[in-house]
């Protein structure tokens, strides 16, 4: 079978068309669904610092909440880390929240930075009492982020232990102590 190179360059042409439409669409879309999904998920709150730390709490709750304290510590810090790192938005509940949408600005199953945001399950917290240990733990990594150890070592990226995301080896390990690898 012979190919052109120029059908070829249309294809990619008229891939990276669509691609760049879809991922416009996205952008725009993720920023209304954030707000509703704000509103949605979070109590009201009376300041941003009140927010921010629900948010972190509730991403802790979710993604390590049968994980030691260290483990919660370590989700909690990449959080921050991305917060602080330029490829990622600029508040914790920005970074949390942050998918890919459809048309309706539904996050896209399994799209989202943290899984459990958009793995179709509920996103309530039923077991109170970890979820308050968790806020404490929160309320003290984001008033002394700045100040405080960070032993994964500025990670942004993890997984659990018994996944292989695509990324598995675009940086190094910095902390594997856990349920889940950190990566910087």
């Amino acid at each position: 079978m012979k190919v052109h190179l120029s059908t070829l360059v249309s294809i990619w042409l008229s891939l990276t068309t669509i691609y760049l439409a879809v991922d416009t669409f996205n952008d725009y879309y993720y920023e209304k669904h954030s707000e509703i999904v704000e509103e949605e998920l979070n109590p009201i709150v009376e300041d941003d610092y009140a927010e921010q730390v629900q948010c972190l709490a509730v991403n802790i709750y979710h993604e390590a909440r049968s994980d030691s304290r260290l483990g919660q510590e370590a989700v909690g810090l990449v959080t921050m880390n991305r917060v602080s790192d330029s490829r990622y938005p600029d508040t914790v509940c920005d970074v949390v929240y942050q998918a890919h949408v459809d048309r309706n600005g539904n996050p896209i199953r399994n799209k989202c930075q943290f899984s459990w945001y958009c793995d179709g399950k509920k996103d309530d917290y039923s077991d109170t009492k970890t979820f308050n240990e968790i806020y404490a733990l929160s309320e003290q990594l984001y008033k002394s982020y700045d100040e405080a150890r960070d032993f994964t070592d500025g990670a942004v990226m993890y997984h659990a232990s018994y996944v292989r995301p695509y990324w598995l080896y675009s940086g190094d390990f910095s902390y594997t102590k856990s349920a889940h690898r950190y990566r910087s």
